[in-house]
């Protein structure tokens, strides 16, 4: 699950992605640098609000890509 995340946040051009937990919750990391990566641990920061959330590795269930958003 790690080195997909790590292939997800490399990715080039990068994409927006959705994790998925396994509470249901979903967290989606619009840009590489929202989202830093542990050894069993990330923390996913809300760039509008400076929230920080500490996500455990092991919770993660999958991911989901979204759509590119085109700059203008």
């Amino acid at each position: 699950m790690k080195e997909q995340l790590t292939k997800l946040l490399t990715a080039r051009p990068f994409q927006p992605f959705i994790i998925k937990m396994s509470n249901g919750e979903s967290w989606e990391v619009k840009h590489p640098e929202n989202l830093a990566v542990g050894k069993h641990f990330m923390v996913l920061i809300e760039p509008e609000t400076d929230r920080t959330h500490d996500l455990y590795l092991l919770h993660v269930t999958g991911f989901e890509r979204q759509p590119s958003v085109p700059s203008q």
